[in-house]
C-alpha cells in the first residue's frame, strides 16, 4: 500500500512535466481555475469534462482519463478560451497536442469517429496540401453503412454540380515543402 502512495505523486508530476513540454501546455501550472475557458466554450455542452476540469485533471496526473476524454476531440479550435484566459494558457493548442498524444499512444477507441476523422484529415491534407472532402469521407465512412454512404453521395453530387467540390483532389504546388515541414515537426516531437 505504501508503495502505491509513493508512486502516484511521481506519476502525477511526470504527466504534468510531459504536458508542460507540449505546445499549449507551457503555462498549464498558471491556471487559477477561474472557469472563463469553460464559460466561453461553444462545444462545452457535448464534452464529458469541461476545459477547466481537464486542466485540473492534468494537474492531478489523471493521464488515462485526459487522453481518453471526449473533450480533446470536441474542441472546435475557435481560440475563444485562449483569447479570454487571464493566464494566457493556449488551451486550443493544448487540446491538439493531447489529441496527438492520444493517437501516438493509441489510447483511442477504434469505433470512435472523432479520432478517425482527425487522423484521416491529417492524412488527406498531408497528401494533397489541402482538404479533399470525398477522399476524407471514404476514409472515415463505415463501408457497411449503405444508407449514410448513399446520403453522402447524393450530397456530394449536389456540391459537385455547384462547383463546391471536385471529383479529383487539387494539389498545392508546394507539396514537397509541406511534406518537409510535417516531417520536421514529427522529428522535433
Amino acid at each position: 500500500m505504501q508503495h502505491h502512495i509513493q508512486t502516484e505523486p511521481r506519476a502525477r508530476r511526470d504527466f504534468v512535466k510531459e504536458v508542460i513540454k507540449l505546445p499549449g501546455g507551457e503555462n498549464i501550472l498558471n491556471c487559477i481555475q477561474c472557469g472563463v475557458c469553460t464559460g466561453s466554450c461553444p462545444t462545452r455542452y457535448a464534452m464529458d469534462y469541461s476545459p477547466m476540469q481537464l486542466i485540473k485533471m492534468i494537474h492531478l496526473g489523471m493521464r488515462e482519463k485526459v487522453l481518453t476524454s471526449s473533450t480533446i476531440w470536441l474542441c472546435s479550435a475557435c481560440y475563444t478560451c485562449y483569447t479570454r484566459c487571464p493566464q494566457e494558457i493556449n488551451i486550443t493548442s493544448l487540446m491538439m497536442s493531447l489529441k496527438n498524444l492520444a493517437m501516438t499512444e493509441n489510447t483511442i477507441d477504434n469505433d470512435n469517429i472523432k479520432p478517425k476523422f482527425h487522423k484521416a484529415f491529417f492524412e488527406v491534407v498531408n497528401k494533397y496540401g489541402r482538404l479533399h472532402e470525398p477522399t476524407l469521407l471514404t476514409k472515415i465512412l463505415n463501408k457497411a453503412d449503405i444508407g449514410n454512404l448513399l446520403h453522402n453521395a447524393n450530397l456530394g453530387l449536389r456540391l459537385f454540380r455547384k462547383g463546391k467540390i471536385g471529383i479529383l483532389p487539387a494539389k498545392i504546388k508546394q507539396t514537397k515543402d509541406l511534406k518537409k515541414l510535417l516531417e520536421k515537426t514529427i522529428e522535433e516531437k
